[in-house]
């Protein structure tokens, strides 16, 4: 599809050129004959698949439907708003002056390369762009029209496969890790233990190494959780139920913490098949997070909504410190984490057992704010 695009979009361009372009050896009163007015070259485009922009480096002249639809925008807004900066990212307006500058010096189009478009309400828009000039263009001269491709599907497409080549070796690596570590932790926390009851002395440095052994220990399980095939005994489950459990056990943590834990549901049940206990491992990591993320107390939201005919997803709001958007592309990496004493383990493991479900984790955060992470499931129940 790809080939014959590029293929259709040259071969536009160069019926533009026969078109719109002086042929030699002609004369100019027969040239003009060819040379259709702007309404005919508009009619041309207007309702081709991709989106075709065309410029004088300075202002967008017309775009057609396809145009209008990429950058979210209406006729009469683009009228109002033409520069063609306007919608160049900031980062990359330098080379793209440069390659339609090049662009001007030739009769061929340049190769399709990436860049960002910034839709009129701000949004970053990934695309592939391809140029070429095009002379005599109706009541401008010489102009530049540009074809772009929407590759934002692509883009995340790509994501997720990094993610998951990188959760699986992440998942190699933690099951040696985890076998050479557990054997010798196991017989130093039984020592310690049986020490303790020995010496009548020294009684608060055991219990610190005990507590950090605890702690090497829970590292060691996260590995663990890593290292294991996630999902393969799918049931029926109410997940509604599943989600009641789960804050039964985080109550008493919560009232510690001055937070308070609030649940909607838009359904009484939300069946769904799926391996009970690694959902309610993600659901207690996401909502202990929301809590340590609250350290003067607050409230945690949890609502599920199940109006989507595909999908249940279940949406966990805090009222914590938030996270730096910078930051938040990190979030879900080995060892990558904003608390003082984590890991960057946990949410790992929420992100390979939602994957093993089918299913996708979502993360917007605000510093002052708050957090919000969206957990969506397929209905397969």
């Amino acid at each position: 599809m790809r080939r014959k695009a590029v293929y259709c979009n040259r071969l536009l361009a160069s019926q533009l050129k026969r078109k719109l372009e002086l042929l030699p050896g002609a004369s100019e009163e027969s040239a003009q004959e060819l040379r259709p007015d702007s309404m005919s070259y508009q009619r041309l485009i207007k309702y081709l698949p991709e989106p075709i922009f065309v410029h004088d480096c300075e202002s967008i002249l017309f775009t057609n439907q396809a145009g209008l639809r990429i950058l979210g925008i209406t006729e009469a807004e683009l009228l109002a708003n033409p520069r063609v900066e306007n919608y160049m990212h900031p980062d990359e307006r330098e080379t793209v002056m440069a390659r339609l500058r090049e662009v001007l010096d030739t009769d061929e189009p340049n190769e399709f390369s990436e860049a960002k478009l910034v839709g009129f309400y701000g949004e970053i828009i990934d695309v592939e762009v391809s140029s070429t000039r095009i002379r005599h263009y109706p009541g401008k001269g010489t102009v530049v029209q540009s074809v772009f491709r929407d590759i934002r599907d692509r883009k995340k497409e790509e994501e997720a496969l990094i993610q998951s080549e990188k959760l699986s070796v992440v998942g190699q690596m933690a099951a040696g890790i985890a076998h050479e570590i557990r054997n010798p932790l196991t017989s130093l926390i039984g020592f310690s233990k049986f020490l303790k009851t020995k010496i009548n002395s020294y009684h608060e440095y055991f219990d610190i190494m005990l507590v950090e052994l605890d702690r090497i220990n829970s590292i060691v399980q996260e590995f663990m959780a890593l290292a294991k095939p996630q999902a393969n005994q799918f049931r029926r489950h109410d997940l509604v139920k599943t989600i009641q459990s789960v804050l039964t056990l985080l109550e008493t943590q919560a009232v510690i913490n001055n937070v308070q834990l609030v649940a909607s549901y838009d359904a009484e049940s939300a069946v769904l098949l799926c391996e009970e206990n690694q959902l309610k491992q993600v659901f207690v990591n996401v909502v202990k997070n929301a809590i340590e993320a609250m350290p003067k107390g607050g409230t945690t939201r949890i609502k599920l909504d199940s109006s989507d005919p595909d999908t249940i997803s279940v949406a966990i709001t805090d009222q914590g410190i938030g996270i730096p958007e910078e930051l938040l592309p990190f979030l879900g990496g080995p060892f990558f984490t904003t608390k003082e004493s984590g890991t960057g383990l946990g949410l790992m493991v929420c992100y390979r057992i939602i994957e093993g479900h089918r299913g996708k984790i979502d993360l917007s955060s605000y510093p002052g704010i708050g957090t919000t992470v969206v957990i969506s499931l397929p209905k397969n129940g």
